[in-house]
């Protein structure tokens, strides 16, 4: 059993890493800006600019999951986001380092592509090129450069993942299934997609294994979000890629993963046929808010 600190644990990924963590038997003390009550021993509030609480709460930890930051540059001044992730990001990295903490987990962002219409292959994977076109996009190519050094400096262990859109638990009418009825809608994201679950399969597959040293990886369903076949897609809204790797049979996705699960075995285990199934087995449940 591992002690684990996530952060961002009250966001709509942050949740489901918590639960996927704890149910597996770790020891997670979950941080976020939001507040908590007197009675939660496993919670605390803080702010990740504060380098200092940061370090008070890492101490003890075996492993970190960062997925406390911003989730856009859309909603606040591109400095306030830059502080966010590159503040927020390098106090997580130093506070592992000085507290000797050996694996950690750092939420990035296909932002780091960016236009996926100006790829020159497909399915994208992480040796496409980077070409971030926002502060949020370079905030987290940055922060992955960081962590490629903290890992060469102090012999840390960091993985970087690459989550498409998320969809939250019980978050697929709210969220996502206006992405599912029209091939237009998704087309600029690839009708890439990841559930928060798989997300959080990912960042446990992590804490638990001992490869080394820093990766960067994408994590996606293995299926288009729509209908439509893949190459029919493709013909219709991205014909000028001509370059197109492996057989990209039936409604094969357009983010490769093999790199995940050549390394951890992770596999993705909710495609949105069966969120809309549950979505429309639990309309009689409220949605539980994000705490």
């Amino acid at each position: 059993m591992a002690r684990v600190v996530v952060t961002g644990a009250r966001g709509g990924t942050g949740v489901s890493i918590v639960r996927v963590l704890r149910e597996a038997g770790h020891s997670v003390l979950g941080v976020d800006l939001k507040p908590c009550g007197f009675w939660e021993a496993e919670y605390r509030q803080l702010d990740l600019e504060d380098g200092a609480g940061v370090h008070d709460a890492f101490a003890g930890a075996d492993a970190v999951v960062h997925f406390g930051s911003l989730p856009t540059d859309a909603w606040t001044p591109w400095e306030t986001a830059y502080r966010n992730l590159a503040l927020g990001g390098y106090h997580v990295l130093q506070a592992a380092a000085n507290l000797k903490i050996p694996r950690v987990v750092l939420a990035s962002s296909p932002m780091i592509y960016a236009d996926y219409r100006r790829q020159p292959y497909l399915p994208l994977d992480e040796d496409s090129p980077a070409a971030p076109e926002g502060i949020y996009g370079a905030a987290k190519q940055s922060l992955e450069l960081l962590a490629q050094h903290y890992a060469r400096w102090h012999g840390m262990a960091i993985a970087a993942l690459r989550p498409q859109r998320i969809v939250y638990e019980r978050g697929y009418e709210w969220r996502f299934r206006r992405f599912t009825g029209d091939d237009a809608a998704a087309a600029d994201s690839l009708w890439a997609y990841v559930d928060a679950r798989d997300v959080a399969a990912a960042c446990r597959a992590w804490v638990e294994s001992d490869h080394p040293g820093f990766e960067a990886c994408n994590v996606a369903a293995d299926d288009v979000c729509v209908a439509t076949p893949t190459r029919d897609l493709l013909a219709a809204h991205y014909p000028h890629v001509t370059d197109l790797r492996g057989d990209l049979s039936g409604r094969s996705g357009l983010v490769n993963c093999a790199k995940l699960k050549r390394l951890l075995g992770w596999q993705p285990r909710h495609d949105w046929q069966h969120m809309a199934a549950e979505s429309e087995a639990n309309d009689y449940l409220p949605t539980p808010p994000i705490r």
